[in-house]
């Protein structure tokens, strides 16, 4: 009889510690207000001293287990207007700089701007800023960060001053304005200081022209049709005047109705396997923004002359999408 008892006493007390641990689970599943759990993003806590009871701000864990798109969405909307204010606020710091007489200092800063910025009309009015600063910075005789003057000594020539300073002649020439390649003893003449090159880019049907990184001049162009123009970077290799062209139909001479170089031809070294590329003018002005070559890159001739002038062989020409 008393086993008997026994056994019934344990029995109730499992039943009691069952129950309990029900009741438990849907205190957990339901919380006091028997409203039901939805799994959140919560915090774990990992308490790491010896009082059971304390928990340390650094023992806080976050342990996301649902992605929480709301939140998000607003921290992202949040993000993209701050990107815009600090944008805004480095466009307006640039027109300061213009305004207290900064203006290589403006120039530098928009030219990393227009290379950042989205937006189409806000790169479209950066860029139209920096068309004005480049107008005096680079393009003219006036002094710049961007170059130094040579005094022209006895014996000098355009040629031995631009072999001197890693440039062309011709550049020479159109920044100071001189229409002869004579020079006077005495005579100031500005050169570009620093090294050029070229970025193509296809997707905005655009040749920017870069000093030292920075923007000084951008020209629209033509591409190849069926994406044939290759992405990369690519070398100047040679120079031509008025050139001949020699396509898969044949060889056609300068002033040919058939060539459609146009007036000038700058060839890029082979590269794997690459060769025949290289930047030209066009026959076919309204080609201009379009993808209608054989793969080389097209400017309008008056455009791809004022280039030839200053790019020289060994230039980096970087294409891209």
């Amino acid at each position: 009889m008393k086993n008997l008892i026994y056994v019934v006493f344990i029995l109730n007390l499992v039943c009691f510690f069952i129950y309990q641990e029900c009741m438990n689970m849907m205190t957990y599943a339901y919380g006091e207000d028997n409203v039901p759990f939805t799994q959140q993003p919560y915090l774990l806590a990992e308490n790491n001293t010896e009082e059971d009871n304390f928990i340390n701000e650094k023992d806080i864990i976050v342990n996301i287990d649902e992605f929480d798109k709301e939140l998000y969405e607003k921290d992202s909307r949040k993000e993209i207007v701050n990107k815009k204010k600090k944008g805004s606020h480095s466009i307006d710091l640039a027109f300061e700089y213009i305004k207290k007489g900064k203006k290589y200092e403006a120039r530098n800063m928009l030219s990393d701007l227009y290379f950042t910025e989205t937006d189409y009309d806000e790169r479209k009015k950066i860029k139209a800023e920096l068309d004005k600063l480049n107008a005096e910075l680079v393009f003219s005789p006036l002094p710049s960060p961007d170059a130094i003057f040579h005094n022209v000594s006895q014996g000098d020539s355009l040629i031995k001053i631009a072999s001197k300073y890693n440039t062309t002649y011709k550049s020479i020439m159109r920044i100071n304005n001189k229409s002869r390649t004579i020079v006077k003893i005495g005579e100031r003449l500005k050169v570009l200081n620093g090294r050029l090159s070229l970025l193509v880019d296809k997707k905005d049907f655009t040749l920017t022209v870069l000093l030292n990184g920075h923007y000084i001049k951008q020209y629209p162009i033509g591409i190849g049709m069926y994406d044939k123009t290759p992405e990369g970077v690519f070398v100047v290799n040679n120079k031509v005047k008025n050139p001949v062209w020699y396509s898969p139909e044949g060889v056609f001479p300068f002033g040919d109705p058939k060539n459609v170089l146009g007036t000038r031809w700058i060839g890029f070294e082979e590269k794997e396997g690459l060769y025949g590329y290289g930047i030209h003018g066009t026959t076919e002005p309204e080609s201009i923004g379009k993808a209608m070559s054989n793969g080389c890159i097209r400017l309008r001739n008056e455009d791809v002359e004022e280039l030839y002038d200053f790019v020289k062989k060994n230039t980096n020409v970087v294409i891209q999408k």
